[in-house]
Formats: C-alpha cells, structure tokens, sequence
C-alpha cells in the first residue's frame, strides 16, 4: 500500500482531518500539504539511509526495537507535542541545516507556522507508516498470498475480500502488545551509534521504501 494510502486509511478516515485540527489549517490543505511533504520527507530519509549506513542500522534498529505502527492510529501520538519534536529531529537530521527552506519549497501555501508543525506531523507519520509496511505480515497458515490470475472486476473483489479477510486474522491472532511509544529522537538528531547485529532478515532499502514509494516491483 502507497504512502499516501496508508496515511488516508489512519484513524479511521480521519487522519487529514486530525491533523488538520491540529494544525489550525484546512482538512484540504492539509491533505494537499502532505502529499507534497510526505513523499518528499520518504525519499530524502530512504537518501540518507543509502549514504549514510550508521543512519540505515539505525532505521532499522528502530522499526525492530519499537518502530510502532499503531502510532498512526493515535491522533495524539502523531499531532502531540512529543510526535511534534520527534519530527523535528527527523527533519534537521535527514535535511540538515537547509530543512525550513526545503519544507518552505514544497508547502509554500502554509504560513510558516503551521508548515513547520505539519512538516514535523509529516515526518513522525512517515516513519510510523514506514513502521507499518515492514511489520505487514508475509505469511499465515503458509502464505496470505492473493492468487495471481484473477482477473476482472470480480477478480479484483475477491482478492480485495481474501487480503482484507487475512489481515483481519492476523490481527486477531497477533498477541496484543502494551502501547509504549518510542521516541524517535533517541534515533535521529544524536551521534547513537549503532551496535552492529545479525539481523533475523536480510533488509534492502527497497524492502523497506519499495512498497510506500511504489517502487518496489
């Protein structure tokens, strides 16, 4: 699922809205800042990851240590105070010092006010997103595999109904887990250095940004 897709479906449908509210902006301009930002905020942190291999152990150490995807679907934790600085330090670590005028390009609509607070929502959302897709689960009972060859409107029903059927279990069977939320600045905007470890996977950046960049094939 798209980046964008994934950020549509939070919150019951009301991600745009919340973050909206929060901003003290329009749920429209809201949604149309965001999706300038969000992608570009994935690309330049996918970009830093390529360059910087500290910077990609420790993306990784985060999505496997406490990267939440649940986030999403808490407004607070994406809109409060602490997802506000989180997204700062993401923003200046991955931007460096030219973060506000690359923000400033890409969301020049916004007063800067409330383009700062939605740059930093959209860099907390895009890891908790990010948190998501890695998490999806690949397999249950063998494989949540949809079949290949349907095809057609009906085609495409089915499939829909069978992915969205197994997720559902998986969600279910899945042990509940207690909500804590990881600061994303014990990540990023810090000189952490990673302990290098044997990964339980291999991971490659397109496993990682290929499905929320539509890139992956």
């Amino acid at each position: 699922m798209s980046l964008m897709n994934i950020l549509a479906a939070a919150q019951n449908g009301n991600y745009f809205a919340n973050v909206a509210k929060a901003c003290g902006i329009s749920e429209g301009d809201a949604k149309l800042g965001l999706e300038k930002l969000c992608p570009a905020i994935a690309t330049q942190l996918k970009a830093k990851a390529a360059s910087d291999p500290d910077s990609f152990e420790n993306l990784l150490d985060l999505l496997e240590e406490g990267g939440d995807s649940s986030d999403l679907d808490d407004a607070e934790a994406v809109t409060g105070g602490e997802a506000i600085s989180d997204g700062n330090a993401v923003l200046k670590d991955i931007y460096g010092d030219s973060y506000a005028t690359e923000i400033s390009r890409l969301a020049p609509k916004l007063d800067e006010a409330a383009r700062s607070q939605l740059a930093a929502i959209g860099a907390t959302s895009v890891l908790a997103a990010l948190a998501q897709s890695y998490s999806a689960p690949n397999t249950l009972a063998g494989s949540t595999a949809v079949p290949e060859k349907s095809s057609g409107i009906l085609g495409t029903i089915i499939s829909a109904v069978i992915a969205g059927a197994v997720q559902g279990a998986v969600r279910q069977l899945a042990p509940k887990r207690r909500r804590r939320r990881r600061s994303y600045t014990s990540y990023f905007g810090t000189r952490r250095k990673p302990v290098r470890r044997r990964r339980k996977k291999t991971v490659t950046l397109d496993d990682l940004f290929g499905q929320i960049l539509g890139t992956k094939r």
